[in-house]
């Protein structure tokens, strides 16, 4: 597995699994997710000197992008096709975001996800702790 910095021309990925994760997992805000589209186009632009791209074969698998909020390194959103999950892109992703993190003088990650997602065994594998709820989203932390 190869990780890579984004780039504009990924954007296109990015999207294609946004997409497909609110069509399976938070289908009830798919409209509302459409509705936003710009939004997630700007950040997604905005975020790209914090992507990781994950390519298996040179065929682009996942992502990962955060945001800085002081101290905080706080992922924006993780995502790996599910063709290519279990053999081990997510925690690539997620080890090379707390390199990075680390590096640029932040403490604790910290991210949110719909309560049923599956990747909350990912998380707490690697050391993310609950650190409360809101609404439908458990946030979870990890000191860096």
């Amino acid at each position: 597995m190869e990780l890579r910095s984004g780039l504009p021309s990924d954007i296109p990925f990015i999207y294609r699994l946004e997409k497909r994760y609110m069509e399976e997992i938070e289908n009830d805000h798919l409209a509302k997710w459409q509705d936003g589209i710009e939004h997630h186009l700007k950040q997604w632009i905005n975020s790209l000197p914090h992507t990781s791209i994950a390519y298996l074969q040179d065929i682009p698998v996942g992502y990962l992008f955060w945001e800085r909020e002081g101290e905080k390194a706080v992922i924006a959103s993780v995502n790996v096709d599910p063709s290519f999950r279990r053999r081990g892109v997510g925690l690539a992703l997620l080890k090379s975001f707390e390199d990075e993190a680390r590096l640029t003088g932040c403490s604790v990650a910290e991210l949110g996800f719909v309560i049923h997602n599956p990747a909350r065994h990912l998380y707490e594998k690697c050391g993310y702790q609950t650190a409360g709820v809101e609404g439908r989203y458990l946030l979870m932390t990890k000191r860096l």
